[in-house]
This record gives structure tokens, sequence and C-alpha cells, in this order.
């Protein structure tokens, strides 16, 4: 279908709508708590700094190159809440034609900053979850912190949430190309069940479950549960059904 006075074909229009859900996912759509560099954009140094470690720890790299890449992923990180923070208007509205444009600026300048100092294998590993800028991940790593873990089981738990970002990352970026947001939820769900079944193999019963309420993905208003980023949203709500029509009166008995 087209509309003649737009120009805009449906499937340019869902191509877009998908874009601009990607990007909303790696800037955090859903609601956040506001904290320093305003709504959904606070700094968490901590997780940064541990995202990176993760990911030097998976490409093998030395204590002095791991130091590099913390760095040059906590600039990139700050430089995108900046960008970011442009890329709203009044009210913290998006303009999304911006936003786009920034999610592709900023990674690449993380890849040019990261090809300074690690080879082209390492960088292209490390650009595939590093480069998604996500704060979903920010969340799970946090919460993971939390929990305290000893050594080993840190190191698994924070491989399994790092795979689960790089390819649910696939995913997203497959719908975008490919205009097919609508099953982003379906492909999404298997991955998250995976990780939390990863999870369950060195996690507690109770920190299993806090585990899912507190990586549950909020809506507006912090609530729990929701979508994930990336995913279309929700479909309206089927309307109220109508009511029944009142009986007629009973008739009047006849007059004596």
């Amino acid at each position: 279908m087209h509309n003649p006075r737009s120009g805009l074909s449906l499937k340019t229009a869902l191509v877009f709508l998908a874009t601009c859900l990607l990007v909303l996912g790696c800037l955090g759509a859903v609601a956040q708590p506001p904290g320093p560099g305003g709504p959904g954009l606070e700094r968490n140094d901590k997780a940064w700094e541990m995202e990176a470690k993760c990911v030097a720890q998976e490409i093998a790299l030395s204590a002095e190159l791991t130091t590099k890449l913390v760095d040059a992923y906590k600039t990139a990180r700050d430089s995108y809440m900046t960008a970011a923070r442009e890329a709203m208007g009044e009210g913290g509205q998006r303009d999304y034609s911006k936003i786009i444009e920034l999610n592709k600026a900023q990674a690449a300048k993380l890849e040019t900053a990261l090809n300074g100092f690690l080879k082209p294998e390492q960088t292209t590993k490390a650009m595939a979850s590093l480069g998604t800028f996500n704060r979903q991940w920010d969340r799970m790593v946090t919460v993971l912190d939390g929990m305290k873990l000893d050594g080993k089981a840190n190191t698994a738990a924070m491989k399994s949430v790092t795979e689960f970002v790089v390819e649910s990352g696939k995913v997203r970026q497959a719908a975008v190309a490919g205009g097919d947001f609508q099953s982003l939820r379906e492909k999404t769900a298997p991955l998250r069940e995976k990780l939390d079944a990863d999870l369950a193999k060195v996690l507690s019963a109770e920190q299993v479950t806090k585990w899912k309420e507190e990586t549950a993905m909020r809506r507006g208003g912090g609530g729990g549960g929701g979508r994930g980023p990336g995913q279309p949203p929700a479909p309206p709500a089927a309307p109220a059904a109508p009511a029944a029509p009142a009986a007629p009166p009973a008739p009047k008995p006849a007059g004596k």
C-alpha cells in the first residue's frame, strides 16, 4: 500500500520504525529512574568497566590492553550519552533521525579507537558487544554484581550475559535490515530463555528468582514486565465488550 501524498511506502515506514526501536533499545527505551545525564542516560562506570573486562578476557588481552579497552569503552559511553542528550528535543523528546545517525557515528568512533591498539579480529569481536551501547546489558551486569558471586561463578555468568547481548544484537540488526520487526519478540525470547537456563547452572534458586525479577524489562513508571529493547510496541488492548442490553420490564399484572 502506498500513500501518494507522503510518498512513503508501507515497507519503508516499517523499516524506519524498526530502526527507531533498535536505537531506543540502545538508549534504554524503557523508563529508567532519572540520574546524572538525564532520564535513562545516567552513568554506570562500574558496569561499563565490568563489561569491558569481560570482553578483554574473552579475547585474551594483557593487563595493559585491558586497561586501554576499559578506558576506550568508558570514553565511548560518555560520548554516546552526550550525543544522545543533544539528539533529544525539549521535554526529553527524541529526534529519531539524529539518534540513528549518532548510533552509527559513535560505534564508528569506538571502532577507530579500538583499532589503535587491538588486532583487527580482536576489534571485531569486541565491537559485537561493546559497540551496541546496550543499557539492558548495564542493568544485567549491575544485578550480577550485587549478588557478590565467587570468581568462577561470576566469570561464567558474565560470559553468558555477554553472549546474550551479542546474539540478541544480531537478531535486532537482521530485523532492521529486513524490515521484519514483528518477529523480534519470538526470536529474542528463546535467547533470553537460554540465558536464564545458563545462569540457573551457576546461581542459587533464590538468586535466579532475584535475577528474573530485577532484569525484567520495565514499562513507563518502572513497573515490571514489558518488552525488550528493539521489540515492537505492544498491540492496543482489545475494546471492552459492549454491555448486555437491559432485560425488558416484567409485564404488570392485570387489574382486578
